[in-house]
C-alpha cells in the first residue's frame, strides 16, 4: 500500500509542535514526490539555518563552492592568487555585484562544469548573457569597432 501525500489542510510541526497550514512547510521536491512537505515549519527551518549560519558563516561558502563547482575554499583562494586577486578578463580588483559578499563569482563551462576562472560580476554576467557564444562576442567586437565614437 502506497502512502498518500498530504497536499491540503493542516500539519503539525515536529520541532515546535504548532499546527499550521500545509503551506507553512517547505516542499521537499524531487521527482518521485514533488508535493511532499518537510516536517519542520518554515519558521523553525529559518531559525535553524540562521543559527547555523551565525555559528560559522564560512561553512555556507564552502558548501556552495563544493556543491556548485566541485572546489573548496583553498582551490578558490589558489585561483584568486593565480589571477593576482583580480578579474580574469577586465583585471578589476572589485568583484562588484550586490549579492556576492565581495567574492569574485566562479566562471565555469555549463556543458562540462569545469571551472575556468574567477570573474567580476559584470564580466561573468556578460558571458552568461551571450551564452558563452564566441561568434556573438566576435560580432559584438566588430560592431563596436565599426561604430567607434561616431
Amino acid at each position: 500500500m502506497t502512502k498518500t501525500t498530504q497536499i491540503t489542510g493542516n500539519k503539525t510541526c515536529t520541532k515546535c509542535g504548532a499546527i499550521k497550514s500545509i503551506t507553512e512547510f517547505y516542499k521537499r521536491g524531487g521527482k518521485t514526490s514533488p508535493e511532499t512537505r518537510h516536517n519542520h515549519c518554515k519558521e523553525c527551518t529559518k531559525s535553524r539555518v540562521t543559527a547555523k549560519y551565525k555559528e560559522d558563516p564560512s561553512l555556507y561558502r564552502e558548501q556552495h563552492l563544493q556543491r556548485s563547482y566541485g572546489i573548496g575554499r583553498d582551490e578558490y583562494s589558489n585561483l584568486l592568487e593565480e589571477q593576482n586577486n583580480q578579474c580574469a578578463i577586465c583585471k578589476s580588483l572589485d568583484p562588484k555585484g550586490k549579492h556576492n559578499n565581495n567574492y569574485f563569482p566562479v566562471d565555469h563551462c555549463h556543458s562540462t562544469n569545469k571551472v575556468r576562472g574567477l570573474l567580476c560580476h559584470n564580466c561573468n554576467t556578460s558571458l552568461g548573457l551571450v551564452g558563452d557564444n564566441i561568434q556573438t562576442l566576435e560580432t559584438m567586437i566588430n560592431y563596436l569597432q565599426t561604430h567607434q565614437k561616431l
